[in-house]
């Protein structure tokens, strides 16, 4: 059942909004502008958003072939339910490399970070209105 409900969560692609909103991209967006960074953060951020794209990438790619794979295979007559598994396996293992990547990621923009550009980020994160 647990797994129905998330091949239905995939295939209407309403898991990636579920994604936690520390991974908003707000090195390219007017926030940053407000963080007031160093010139040595600024270049510190470049360094580490270059590092992780090739990998990510990667990923990206990984996780667009797998949910390509599990409605293939959703769509295959007849279907073959092992296959199925299968793919979905492989789904769940590309977006939890995902989701690992960025946060590794994540934290290690955190690091360049002060306490005070941290606080200042998490204010003006979207949806942070809402939350209130």
């Amino acid at each position: 059942m647990r797994r129905a409900v998330l091949v239905l969560l995939l295939l209407t692609g309403t898991l990636p909004a579920q994604l936690p909103r520390r991974f908003y991209a707000w090195w390219s967006s007017p926030v940053v502008q407000d963080l007031n960074l160093t010139a040595e953060q600024q270049k510190k951020v470049r360094e580490t958003l270059k590092e992780y794209r090739p990998h990510l990438q990667d990923i990206r790619t990984a996780v667009d072939g797998a949910e390509q794979d599990v409605e293939e295979q959703f769509n295959a007559d007849p279907m073959d339910p092992q296959r199925v598994d299968k793919a979905i396996e492989r789904l769940i293992a590309a977006r939890a490399e995902l989701t690992r990547t960025l946060t590794q990621m994540s934290l290690k923009l955190r690091t360049v970070l002060t306490q005070q550009q941290w606080q200042e980020l998490q204010k003006r994160r979207p949806g942070q209105e809402k939350e209130k």
